[in-house]
């Protein structure tokens, strides 16, 4: 028969395994997130599981629409109940906006301690701090100026990677004739502005996008080059369908992933979705960078910032922290996610084709200063300016304004745009 102490020895084994097994609320990771697509899903899966491995409990909260009014209007409804998530998702300027209110928890400790300096390129490192300081956590690099090809149909087609913008026109011209959807696209301002940032980097060149779109230099607006990216944009609305006035993202991927429609000028994510879908690069469709971005990378980083008022224990929310940056989480979560990790360090060798093209990208375009922030995903500019440029290039997109029109508003912007 056990004696007294060992009796109560146990009782704290006991006590302490149920408390394991069971979290208290103070030893929960309470997050908000975006990410409800088959991929996403998979990943935010991926998270759950590594944080669950440490012993923490897990609720998570998912609003459809990444960085837009839908999920930002949610989270500031939660923040300002009293009742903030221990953390949530954000990208670009929507961190800072949060870290000007004294709203987030100050990382630099664990930054300092894991060396997020060394591993975390300098333009997403531009995104995370605020004032010099950690207040975001990135767990990958998204790129934005891809094109995601049906493989069966290019090579019925009897077509090759595009190099340049003919041999992007030939290409879709060709798709056309045979009675593809050329490109397609869904009815978000978003999508309408990914796409025009590609044309607008391959027409401008790296230093021409930096300085009017991230510096907001109105010195650098050079007009012939302004109404070129516009006249290009006409060009692309030639290769739409009817259909893109009604559906969404990953519906226009559907359309690719099954042959109806040629390509999709899209983010990394979508190399998660064909992923998840079992499909493979090279035998089921390919990845191209957008003709005359090569060697650039357009970038949205998806992030996590914490909010100081929730409670929690602060082991927990290290934990978390510490989690997420864990070389083996951003191998797994990034395979799954499409995009290349958010660390430079992480082994190429489990990604496919497409996510070693995009870790091997991003590791010389950050040597190379050429990874440059994505308009659409507000990694470039302020939410003002972002807004104001969505709706200047979906307008126009959609026919609803003249090429000259489109030219004059977004001059209008970028010169009337405070500068960073």
């Amino acid at each position: 028969m056990p004696q007294p102490r060992s009796i109560a020895f146990i009782c704290c084994f006991l006590l302490c395994a149920t408390a394991a097994a069971h979290p208290s609320a103070n030893n929960t990771v309470d997050i908000l997130h975006w990410w409800v697509s088959e991929g996403e899903e998979n990943s935010i899966g991926i998270i759950q599981r590594y944080i669950e491995k440490q012993g923490l409990g897990w609720h998570a909260e998912a609003v459809a629409g990444s960085g837009t009014y839908r999920f930002s209007d949610e989270l500031r409804k939660r923040v300002a109940s009293g009742n903030p998530p221990m953390a949530s998702q954000a990208i670009g300027y929507d961190i800072r906006d949060w870290a000007r209110q004294g709203k987030l928890l100050n990382l630099d400790n664990i930054a300092e301690e894991y060396q997020w300096d060394e591993v975390i390129p300098f333009a997403i490192q531009h995104l995370s701090k605020y004032q010099g300081h950690w207040v975001g956590v990135p767990i990958n690099t998204h790129s934005t100026n891809w094109l995601w090809v049906n493989h069966a149909q290019l090579t019925r087609l009897g077509l090759k990677q595009p190099d340049t913008w003919p041999d992007l026109i030939n290409m879709l011209n060709t798709a056309k004739a045979s009675g593809l959807i050329p490109i397609a696209i869904g009815r978000e301002a978003w999508e309408h502005t990914l796409l025009f940032e590609s044309v607008a980097a391959g027409a401008g060149g790296a230093e021409f996008y930096r300085r009017v779109f991230l510096d907001l230099d109105p010195t650098a607006l050079d007009m012939k080059i302004i109404d070129q990216i516009f006249q290009r944009m006409s060009m692309l609305r030639n290769f739409l369908d009817a259909g893109a006035i009604t559906r969404n993202w990953n519906q226009a991927t559907e359309l690719v992933l099954s042959g109806q429609a040629l390509l999709q000028v899209q983010g990394s994510w979508v190399d998660g979705e064909f992923n998840a879908s079992g499909l493979v690069p090279g035998r089921d469709y390919d990845c191209y960078r957008f003709p005359d971005t090569q060697g650039l990378v357009l970038f949205n980083s998806d992030q996590y910032i914490l909010f100081k008022d929730h409670v929690v224990e602060p082991e927990t929310r290290n934990t978390f922290v510490k989690t997420l940056m864990d070389v083996e989480l951003q191998r797994d979560l990034n395979i799954a996610t499409g995009a290349a990790p958010a660390r430079v360090d992480v082994p190429r060798a489990d990604f496919n084709q497409c996510g070693q093209q995009a870790i091997n990208d991003m590791r010389a375009a950050n040597m190379r200063r050429a990874m440059l922030g994505s308009i659409a995903m507000g990694n470039a500019n302020p939410g003002p300016v972002k807004n104001a440029l969505y709706k200047v290039i979906s307008d126009h997109l959609m026919g609803h304004i003249s090429n000259s029109q489109a030219v004059s508003r977004l001059a209008q912007i970028i010169s009337q745009a405070p500068r960073p």
